[in-house]
This record gives structure tokens, C-alpha cells and sequence, in this order.
């Protein structure tokens, strides 16, 4: 069962874990009770990362969400900034248990589809 991350703007948020289907990488997202939020990951597959518990931010996040997000300690302070097509992307570190405490069957989810694939 999730657990709710906290109140954002009047919304009581909670996280979703998965993995991208093209490979094994985490996919991380903010959902209230009814709807997507936003979209703390983006999937950026010919980009290189130093290890699987660090992601790409998606570039599309307010300022102000973000802040939350840290202050949780869900996203980590910016790793390194890289260019990808026309935009950048900030890469973060995340914590495994964090995420785990917040979505522990999608965390298991994706520990498993990870497994499975064949890089």
C-alpha cells in the first residue's frame, strides 16, 4: 500500500515506481488520489548513468515541486547537468529506500523487471 508522500498545494501526493520498458531503469512519478501529478523521471536511453539509483529529472517539474521532493529526500541534489536534443537535464541521486517506504509493491515491481531484462 502507498504511502503519502504529504500535502502539496492542497494535494496529498504519493509516489509510483516502475520501470521504463526499454530498459531497466527506474521510472518515478507523483500521483494524488485520482490523477497523475507529474513526472519526477525522464527516460533518456542513450544517456549513460553512473549507477541504477540515479535518474534524470524531468525538465518539466516546477521549481517549487522539486523543492518538496528534496526536502523528502526523494530526489537528490544535482549531480550534473547534461544536453540531450534541446534541452538538459539535471542528474540526481535517489534513494532506494526512500522509495521503497512510498511505493513498496511498484518498488518491488520494478526491482523484478529489472532482473528480467537483458541489457
Amino acid at each position: 500500500m502507498k504511502k503519502s508522500i504529504g500535502n502539496f498545494k492542497g494535494d496529498n501526493l504519493y509516489l509510483t515506481i516502475a520501470s521504463y520498458q526499454n530498459n531497466k531503469r527506474i521510472y518515478v512519478a507523483v500521483e494524488t488520489e485520482d490523477e497523475l501529478y507529474a513526472d519526477i523521471t525522464i527516460n533518456l536511453p542513450d544517456m549513460m548513468l553512473p549507477d541504477d539509483d540515479y535518474i534524470f529529472v524531468n525538465g518539466d517539474m516546477t521549481k517549487d515541486l522539486r523543492e518538496f521532493l528534496e526536502e523528502k529526500n526523494i530526489i537528490g541534489e544535482t549531480f550534473t547537468t547534461v544536453p540531450y536534443n534541446m534541452g538538459s537535464y539535471d542528474m540526481a541521486k535517489v534513494d532506494f529506500d526512500v522509495l521503497k517506504e512510498y511505493d513498496p509493491d511498484g518498488f518491488k515491481e520494478y526491482e523484478k523487471n529489472s532482473d528480467d531484462i537483458e541489457l
